[in-house]
């Protein structure tokens, strides 16, 4: 979804310039707010803060990598409010925080075209020992127009007690634009302009539940150069990266037993340099490897190697989207490399029953599973595009115990080699795989298309 004339204020508070800058795995932290905003559909954005520090951090922004980007500096105040021009709404985030893509996602999504100020809110208890970094925030809740509210009151660093935090990232009208604009850059502070907007219009709290980190500079640098950024803030940021890099259509398998192996594996890889598309070349070898080992009588070893085949699946997904590396081509090329290695691992699962006496049996349930197998994306997919709008895990309800996704398909076989019940497994699949579209088709039914 592209917003229609939306821009972003960048904020660069005062010697934090450094700290933009700092790279996470290849990325800073600044590029990593743009490209989210970007994913988002917004396209306008305004560096707004010290005048040296905008300019340091402008001409050391990777051009390249935000080329669908229009970026504008505004380190005059009277800048300001010519370049927003007569905007009713625009976002805010600060240079210094990363922001979880899904978090910069959401709030674009459900704030989008709103004519009233917002500021995302963190009120979660593990959020609490971010808040030697972060303003306060104490609201009142109250019932607004579409049902349940929050209205901030107070922002501040020195608020004894606060409902949760503030996280930099919020949604401005003209009167926040007003008060950015008579204030000069170097002084200017999103907390004190949201809290002095809160006394004259409603402020609304937005809740966070994604993840965020603020970073802050190395005190006491002395130098020519802006400060760095703190390291333990720094190691705090690459692993809410690398947590957030996890998709969000896990299955049960893929959640609980493959993901806590896969992180660490991606953990490992990002500072190297590895191509997402490698690992998925990896993965699909892999898979090719499961299905010969099924097809020559080595049925534990086949198991083995696929759920191996099934942990590598992740990390492709995990490397592509902490980069930002993600695109829909990707998508595609992973997709048809998962159906291909799919039908051979099933073809030696096939092949294998037929070798152990099952017959003519282990064929037309081997036929039925790959089939199945295929209806599993082919009824997602097809959702996507008629909908438009994703197919979410949490639909499946207790259908996703059944082990009917990709992770689950190849944790069966696992079961099956290690067991040695391929055909009984074959069975499962044949029956479950067809069953479970069916009753994906019956929860669709009733819903209406976009129009």
């Amino acid at each position: 979804m592209e917003t229609a004339r939306e821009a972003c204020l960048l904020h660069v508070p005062a010697g934090s310039a450094g700290v933009a800058l700092a790279p996470v795995y290849g990325l800073g932290l600044a590029e990593r707010t743009l490209l989210a905003f970007l994913r988002a559909g917004v396209r306008d954005f305004l560096v707004f803060g010290e005048p040296a520090d905008c300019r340091v951090l402008l001409a050391h922004l990777p051009r390249q990598r935000l080329r669908r980007a229009r970026l504008r500096g505004a380190s005059a105040a009277g800048a300001l409010s010519r370049l927003l021009g007569s905007a009713e709404g625009f976002y805010v985030a600060r240079a210094d925080v990363h922001y979880d893509r899904r978090l910069i996602q959401r709030f674009v999504e459900e704030t989008a075209g709103t004519l009233s100020a917002r500021v995302a809110v963190d009120a979660r208890p593990e959020a609490a020992p971010l808040a030697c970094a972060a303003a306060r925030v104490a609201f009142v809740r109250g019932e607004g127009g579409e049902g349940p509210t929050s209205r901030v009151r107070a922002i501040s660093r020195g608020l004894a007690l606060g409902d949760g935090l503030f996280t930099g990232l919020g949604r401005g009208t003209p009167g926040l634009r007003r008060l950015l604009a008579d204030a000069s850059p170097a002084a200017s502070c999103l907390d004190a302009a949201f809290a002095a907007l809160s006394q004259r219009e409603p402020v609304e709290a937005f809740a966070v539940l994604e993840l965020w980190q603020p970073v802050r500079a190395v005190e006491g640098f002395a130098g020519d150069e802006p400060p760095p950024p703190r390291e333990d803030d720094l190691k705090a940021v690459r692993r809410k990266v690398v947590a957030g890099a996890v998709g969000v259509a896990d299955g049960v398998v893929a959640r609980y037993l493959n993901r806590p192996v896969s992180r660490r594996i991606t953990e490992r890889l990002l500072p190297r340099g590895v191509q997402p598309w490698q690992v998925s070349v990896l993965s699909f070898l892999t898979t090719l490897g499961a299905a010969a080992s099924f097809a020559t009588g080595h049925a534990a070893t086949g198991g083995l190697v696929a759920q191996a085949a099934s942990i590598l699946d992740g990390v492709d997904g995990e490397l592509a989207r902490a980069r930002y590396q993600d695109s829909p081509f990707g998508g595609v090329y992973d997709a048809l490399l998962d159906r291909v290695s799919d039908a051979a691992l099933i073809g030696g699962m096939t092949l294998y029953a037929w070798l152990m006496g099952a017959g003519h049996s282990a064929v037309a349930l081997g036929f039925a599973a790959v089939a199945g197998s295929s209806l599993s994306m082919l009824v997602k997919e097809k959702y996507g595009t008629q909908f438009q709008r994703p197919w979410h895990a949490d639909r499946e309800g207790r259908a996703r115990w059944l082990l009917l996704g990709r992770d689950g398909r190849l944790f069966l076989s696992l079961v099956a080699g290690l067991t040695g019940h391929v055909e009984a497994v074959l069975a499962y699949l044949a029956v479950g795989t067809h069953l479970h579209a069916g009753l994906r088709l019956y929860r669709i039914r009733a819903e209406r298309a976009p129009s």
